[in-house]
């Protein structure tokens, strides 16, 4: 729910049919709110007392290139526990205060974004390295490398020997007007990088928005790119990331074609994890491993096996607004694991169905996925609850 709000105003959140547990939750300030001085968020127990202060946060700039026209600031923050059918109130006052900015005096130190120009984007949690978004010069595309999990595994593998291409978690497509951005065969495209934003570090979550365009060999521009990455401040047990992807037609007409070698968000996961090496598939619908789920439509896939510090997974998971919801799935027991609403012939086996898609010039499409990385298996890291939460997060409204 979207609406200005002064000091004093209390806020509702309701946890609807479902049990919560470290679920954020996002209130649509709108213009006017003065979030950039910031918030103070304050529990309220049951007899409208404040409680203890709650770390929180607020956008203010969403990279937007003022499309919002300046109505796009969001508070967000965290709530740790809530029973289905139960209901909990803050209060907000203006000014942040305490060593973290977030007016809890925790002296949390929530994600932190390190900008290397032209190389990358270090992102840390609580301290601790997660992942480094990379841009530098001279590569196929943009990736995230390494991507650390509970303990400080390292849950992807980065262009292993049999498929080069594979760079951790990246976004790549292997036919746009004809061109391969997917491979690194000899006369593939490439994504070129441009600028980088960071519009958001602090207690709650981190966020940066890259600009690319996708160019064919010769150099000519194919389609522009705008990937959003948010990540959000966890417990160690976990990492939550949000990834949004927008594609527009801004050069001319783009046509993308029909192919499994493609993934709106693909990542290789780490050696040890791969199906022979003890690891298991598991998507949305109970199926396990390729006979299962690779080609399958699912909201969800799950992918886990041993780490150095026990068992961990990656699960990705498909926003219902995305295009051909619940998507296509190219995961693969050697470690690929990818969300292609593109490749329908090749997963169907009938090439009367088609997976191509026409943009005219102007037009764009997005694409909203989260990836939650946990300790654990499917079960235990309660991923078709944490999948509720990215799809049917907790309401905030206000009082009165």
């Amino acid at each position: 729910m979207a609406g200005n709000h002064e000091p004093g105003t209390v806020l509702e959140v309701k946890a609807g049919p479902h049990d919560r547990k470290n679920a954020f939750v996002s209130f649509e300030c709108g213009g006017g709110c003065d979030c950039e001085q910031g918030h103070t968020l304050y529990e309220l127990d049951d007899s409208g007392s404040r409680g203890a202060a709650v770390p929180c946060q607020c956008l203010t700039d969403c990279g937007c290139e003022d499309e919002c026209e300046g109505d796009c600031c969001e508070m967000v923050w965290m709530v740790p526990e809530l029973k289905a059918g139960q209901t909990k109130r803050y209060v907000v006052d203006k000014g942040a205060g305490g060593p973290c900015g977030c007016g809890c005096g925790c002296g949390c130190e929530g994600v932190a974004m390190d900008v290397k120009p032209e190389q990358q984007v270090d992102i840390s949690v609580g301290g601790k390295p997660f992942t480094s978004y990379v841009v530098k010069e001279g590569i196929a595309r943009p990736y995230c490398y390494p991507v650390y999990g509970p303990g400080g595994a390292e849950m992807t593998n980065f262009a292993p020997g049999d498929h080069i291409h594979h760079k951790s978690l990246y976004v790549a497509q292997g036919d746009v007007n004809g061109f391969d951005n997917w491979s690194e065969l000899d006369g593939h495209a490439c994504t070129v990088n441009d600028d980088v934003l960071v519009t958001a570090q602090g207690p709650v979550f981190g966020e940066l928005v890259s600009f690319s365009d996708w160019v064919s060999p010769k150099g000519s521009e194919l389609l522009r790119e705008i990937t959003r990455i948010r990540v959000y401040n966890t417990p160690d047990c976990c990492r939550v990331l949000d990834f949004e992807t927008t594609w527009f037609a801004a050069y001319g007409g783009v046509f993308l074609g029909d192919t499994k070698e493609a993934g709106t968000v693909s990542v290789r996961v780490a050696e040890s994890m791969e199906v022979k090496n003890g690891g298991t598939i598991r998507n949305s619908y109970g199926g396990v491993n390729d006979d299962e789920c690779w080609g399958k439509r699912a909201e969800w896939v799950d992918y886990y096996g041993p780490v150095t510090s026990g068992t961990a997974g990656i699960t990705i998971m498909d926003h219902p607004g995305n295009l051909r919801f619940p998507t296509h799935w190219h995961v693969r027991g050697y470690g690929l694991f990818t969300a292609n609403p593109w490749g329908i012939h090749d997963f169907t086996g009938d090439f009367s169905q088609r997976g191509d898609l026409a943009l005219e010039e102007g037009d764009a499409l997005t694409f909203l996925f989260r990836l939650y990385i946990h300790a654990g298996d499917t079960d235990q890291a309660e991923v078709a609850a944490k999948y509720l939460d990215f799809i049917y997060p907790p309401t905030v409204s206000v009082v009165g």
